[in-house]
């Protein structure tokens, strides 16, 4: 079936991409549970694993099948921020990560979310699009998550050691991907502002 990603995104609500990002904000809470409340680490990173399947998948479907939907793009990346959020809780909460690893990643979601994105909508400007530099950060940012939680296993055959260096090695890789995508996406936003304010001034030229 060919691809209708070129489809403007529609109204519809009860897509199965819809339905998978529903799903996965209805995981957080009980990954919260399993890893904080419970204190089952295994079983929280059954469930993480879950939630960042259903990410993958849920937007390939969307442009496969041609399920874009407003609500889709409205929810997606809320879902993905609110994970993230999540994760980052629990690997404070259990000591399972060095605490600046977790702010240095939160500090570059929060300077968007809370700054960036605000100032875009009350000039009525788009947020910049997802690039492939930022898919890259966040799929290694998730990894890294994901390897120190799953550090927080405790049995005689799990490899804590050999999972909390592959984490590291992560660290290294993710967190300048993840910056290099921050950045890219405030120079766009810092352009676009310079067209309106061009634009408004009569000057498009600049």
């Amino acid at each position: 079936m060919p691809d209708q990603a070129s489809a403007p995104p529609s109204d519809a609500i009860l897509t199965v991409p819809n339905l998978l990002t529903f799903f996965r904000l209805g995981l957080i809470p009980v990954f919260l549970y399993a890893a904080i409340g419970a204190g089952n680490m295994g079983w929280a990173v059954v469930i993480a694993a879950l939630g960042f399947v259903t990410d993958l998948v849920d937007g390939k479907i969307a442009r496969r099948y041609g399920q874009v939907s407003k609500l889709g793009i409205a929810l997606d990346p809320l879902s993905d921020r609110l994970g993230l959020a999540s994760g980052a809780a629990v690997l404070i909460v259990k000591h399972l990560s060095p605490l600046w690893v977790v702010l240095v990643v939160v500090a570059r979601d929060a300077l968007l979310v809370l700054v960036g994105a605000p100032v875009l909508k009350a000039r009525r400007l788009p947020i910049p699009p997802v690039t492939k530099v930022g898919k890259y950060g966040s799929f290694a940012v998730t990894v890294m998550f994901g390897l120190f939680l799953a550090s927080g296993i405790h049995n005689i055959s799990h490899p804590t050691h050999s999972i909390r260096l592959a984490a590291w090695v992560f660290v290294v890789i993710s967190l300048p991907l993840y910056y290099a995508s921050g950045a890219g996406y405030i120079r766009a936003a810092l352009a676009s502002l310079k067209e309106q304010n061009d634009a408004e001034r009569g000057n498009p030229d600049g």
